[in-house]
């Protein structure tokens, strides 16, 4: 009787070890799994936090590039304006010319004519004289008033020409102002088309650095959930392991009270 309780407080007391020992290994495990969930759960934060910056980046980089594309328009048909405008002003300026050119050319004609009224003025006032020495007064001063007369329309003409050939040079200094106006229209406009190429092209690499954000944000959101997944699984089956564990440390403190209490009995 005493051997046989001898051998069952052994027997129990060895049990209480053991489940002592499957009790501590279980907290073990249950910390180890514990740990992995908070290490999954940062990664979860993480990647949430990259997911969410990647995304509104993209919806940023979409907005710039929706709004640098409408600038683009916006230049590009100012651009288109300003070589209409330019191409106007160059004909203008060509028309303004060819004016100039005609004026200059009846401005030389007219100062032949009044040349030529001048010589025959003279020629009239010599006769004058000769005919004033020949004693013939009347004559003499008809062709005298006459010569006169011609030589003040002489005059009037080549006046007139300096006035032609003064309007000649205006016109042609303006049509070069206007060509060079013109020129200067043509080259921002040929400068703006180019300017809103860059700016479509701008636009059209930001949409895509958006998409590509938005898809590695999407993806970032997708590890970010089923790293959370996994941080709730493991924490739950880490709050388990925990419970057995200490259950087990439980049972085998109550067997180690048990085999105290037969071996007492064994003594006695």
């Amino acid at each position: 009787m005493t051997g046989d309780s001898r051998t069952e407080a052994q027997f129990v007391q060895e049990k209480a070890i053991e489940t002592a020992e499957a009790g501590v290994s279980e907290l073990v495990e249950a910390a180890n799994t514990l740990d992995a969930a908070r290490e999954a759960a940062g990664l979860a934060a993480v990647a949430e936090a990259a997911g969410v910056e990647d995304m509104t980046r993209a919806v940023d980089a979409e907005i710039v590039a929706s709004r640098m594309q409408q600038l683009s328009e916006v230049v590009a048909a100012a651009g288109i304006t300003d070589v209409a405008e330019g191409a106007s002003l160059l004909a203008a300026s060509d028309d303004i010319k060819a004016m100039s050119a005609v004026i200059g050319l009846m401005g030389a004609e007219d100062l032949e004519i009044g040349l030529e009224v001048a010589r025959t003025a003279g020629e009239l006032w010599a006769v004058s004289d000769v005919v004033d020495l020949m004693q013939m007064p009347v004559l003499s001063d008809f062709l005298e008033s006459r010569g006169e007369l011609l030589q003040n329309v002489a005059v009037e003409v080549i006046l007139r020409v300096a006035n032609t050939r003064a309007l000649s040079q205006l016109l042609g200094t303006t049509g070069d102002k206007v060509g060079e106006l013109g020129a200067g229209e043509v080259a921002e406009g040929i400068v703006r088309g180019a300017a809103s190429q860059a700016m479509a092209e701008r636009s059209g690499e930001l949409a895509a650095a958006g998409a590509g954000l938005a898809a590695r944000g999407a993806a970032e959101l997708e590890v970010a959930a089923a790293a959370a997944d996994v941080a709730r699984e493991l924490a739950a089956e880490g709050i388990d392991e925990a419970m057995e564990g200490a259950a087990e440390i439980g049972a085998a403190v109550t067997m180690e009270e048990v085999a105290e209490a037969l071996k007492e009995v064994e003594d006695s």
